[in-house]
């Protein structure tokens, strides 16, 4: 089945960016690399942390206060700095993204002593005892990107890890928990919702199945990948949006704007306007079976978009939107470009920092490397902040110690 749009947005296509446009709009996206790059936390005499390779949650320019990130932070940040690193080759997007990996690291549960959740990342910080399957798997699945590019096994096996705590912890009937911890003891230590009540957005856990059963090709991992697919469809709505609870009858729409849903008035408040990329979960359903139900699902979603996206919010939905319409247009053989670009500068572009002068901005630090030469004024002589456990010299020191 190939769906086509002739005329799209009012039959008015912008034209297809210009070799010269391409480089700008790489330029910006490398720019958002250098950001993770910049801003990456360290560890340095004599405030010593466990910090080094975290990626930020916030930043507060004015005052340059931060919030640390947690485990879904490092795995976007992986995202970005594995494909710079694959469409540049230049060394500081892979030592950032190894850093970050080694964090991630002392957050895994590979103690054997906790069978249940062995593979699990914890939330916040390596000595978090609770881990959000949601949020583990944007991990998890950073680690597996970084396996992609490097082709290191390691990184295989930390990502095979959770992926197989996943696959011990799913069942048909509950489908995946939303947490797990390492203060319960056998099925005590996995929390589900009741079934058939599980946040919409949160069948996104199988997203690193799907990376790994592309991977290894095996099967195994493919399963409930198809059954989180099944369990999106049942909470598309005629219009082509999706429903971010399944069954709302038994719950309160959302009473103010959040980062997932919570827009408009009446039911349209359980409308996903940033569903955490789960269309990758419909995407690999298709592929691996080309049931084409699949496919109607997402590009009736894709135009719902097209219609109604992106609004103004205190969150930034767009991206995620833009990245949705980009792929379900390439599965369907439709170009839908002309959308992204049309709303491309107001909603993603002019949000982008640059001119601020902060060491931390992507475009203030021209230095190179992780945490460029910035550290110095405030930090002290860069010999003091030698840490020779560090992946990388320490002229490549973060610029938030």
């Amino acid at each position: 089945m190939r769906i086509s749009d002739v005329e799209l947005n009012g039959g008015t296509p912008m034209a297809i960016p210009a070799d010269g446009d391409k480089r700008y709009y790489l330029e910006q996206a490398l720019k958002a690399a250098d950001w993770f790059v910049n801003s990456q936390l360290g560890s340095y005499r004599p405030d010593w942390t466990a910090d080094p390779g975290r990626y930020l949650y916030y930043y507060y320019i004015p005052e340059r206060k931060y919030v640390p990130g947690i485990n879904w932070t490092l795995g976007r940040g992986l995202f970005v700095t594995t494909e710079a690193y694959k469409l540049t080759r230049e060394q500081r997007y892979l030592d950032s993204a190894k850093l970050a990996a080694n964090y991630l690291y002392t957050c895994m549960v590979l103690d054997p002593h906790y069978p249940a959740v062995h593979g699990m990342i914890r939330e916040y910080s390596p000595v978090c005892r609770r881990g959000g399957l949601l949020d583990g798997a944007q991990a998890a699945s950073g680690l597996l990107m970084l396996e992609r590019v490097t082709g290191d096994a390691e990184y295989l096996r930390l990502g095979r890890a959770f992926c197989d705590f996943l696959l011990r912890a799913f069942s048909p009937i509950k489908g995946f928990p939303n947490w797990g911890s390492l203060d319960g003891a056998g099925a005590s230590a996995l929390e589900y919702s009741e079934p058939r009540m599980q946040w919409t957005v949160a069948q996104a856990i199988a997203i690193p199945l799907w990376h790994l059963y592309v991977r290894t090709g095996e099967e195994r991992y493919l399963t409930p990948v198809v059954w989180a697919a099944d369990r999106i469809l049942e909470t598309q709505q005629p219009d082509g949006s999706f429903y971010n609870h399944p069954s709302i009858e038994k719950t309160k729409a959302p009473v103010t704007f959040n980062q997932h849903d919570g827009v408009g008035g009446g039911n349209d408040r359980f409308q996903i306007w940033n569903d955490d990329a789960m269309m990758v979960v419909l995407i690999g359903a298709y592929r691996a079976t080309g049931i084409q139900r699949y496919l109607g699902a997402m590009v009736a979603y894709a135009r719902w978009i097209m219609k109604n996206a992106p609004v103004v919010r205190p969150y930034v939905a767009f991206p995620i939107q833009a990245n949705n319409v980009l792929d379900i247009g390439r599965e369907s053989g439709n170009d839908w470009t002309p959308w992204v670009l049309k709303h491309l500068d107001k909603h993603l572009l002019s949000l982008q920092m640059s001119g601020t002068g902060d060491a931390c901005a992507a475009d203030a630090c021209t230095a190179g490397g992780i945490g460029c030469a910035c550290l110095a004024a405030r930090n002290g002589p860069r010999e003091d902040r030698e840490d020779p456990d560090q992946h990388h010299p320490p002229a490549h020191a973060s610029l938030l110690q």
